[in-house]
């Protein structure tokens, strides 16, 4: 039987994290971070990510949580404008899918006031009606707006948090960046042009914690390079209300001979 909600998590997919590459070990989460995944003495204490897209109007919104494991699933999701911050508190709900890729069925969250939500971040969550675990603000911008909603969502208001002020900074969000180049490559890759780039998970000391390859150069050595540059270079962090704040970024390197 098709089920609306099935359109509606489709459409939500686009504004997830990344997604892992092909060639990663199958065992790993396809949405895997390092930002929000805790690890117990022996069984790993997994992460959730949420997806979030404006229906219709402003003031509602779709909102999808998914984690690698479990059989329920309770979340605070913050969301943010550019003058004020709610709280959607998702109550715990049974996870679907395969053992290794799980998801809370979609919800509509509507806020308390006429208001546009720019960006969101997994506040806390709780599995199996364990104890809340806090990820980190790991920052991601909403997602286009959908047409409409699916019939049938469960449906939650949105609590208002508190008013924010205007950012002397400039910016509620702003990505993490280079802080100059990296240093060019030494030795000699070959007769031919090379790109590389890499994916960099980027604490907010402006340091990268994991970082990936995510188009080979080809040349082994090459790629080696790219992740020790990255592994050493110190990043201007992500900042959220002016304050720094985990984030990823891709970085390009090209080799010349």
């Amino acid at each position: 039987m098709f089920r609306p909600a099935a359109v509606l998590v489709v459409a939500l997919l686009t504004w997830l994290p990344r997604m892992a590459v092909a060639d990663e070990a199958s065992a790993q989460w396809k949405y895997d971070n390092p930002f929000c995944q805790v690890v117990a003495a022996v069984v790993p204490i997994p992460s959730v990510v949420a997806s979030v897209a404006p229906v219709g109007g402003e003031t509602r919104y779709a909102l999808a949580l998914f984690t690698p494991t479990g059989t329920t699933l309770g979340a605070h999701v913050t969301l943010v404008s550019e003058s004020d911050a709610y709280d959607a508190a998702v109550p715990d709900g049974n996870l679907s899918g395969a053992q290794d890729d799980r998801k809370l069925e979609p919800l509509s969250v509507t806020l308390p006031a006429q208001d546009k939500i720019d960006y969101f971040f997994v506040d806390s969550y709780s599995l199996d009606h364990g104890a809340a675990i806090t990820c980190p603000s790991y920052v991601f911008p909403v997602g286009e707006t959908l047409a409409s909603a699916p019939a049938g969502l469960r449906s939650i208001v949105a609590q208002h948090l508190q008013k924010i002020a205007p950012p002397k900074c400039g910016k509620v969000y702003a990505d993490p960046a280079m802080h100059g180049d990296l240093m060019s490559p030494v030795g000699a890759y070959g007769g031919k042009p090379l790109t590389v780039v890499a994916r960099a998970y980027i604490d907010s000391n402006g340091y990268s914690i994991k970082d990936e390859i995510v188009q080979s150069s080809g040349v082994d050595g090459m790629d080696r390079y790219m992740l020790g540059a990255v592994g050493v270079h110190q990043f201007r962090p992500a900042q959220f209300l002016c304050t720094p704040v985990v984030g990823t970024m891709l970085i390009e390197l090209k080799y010349f001979p």
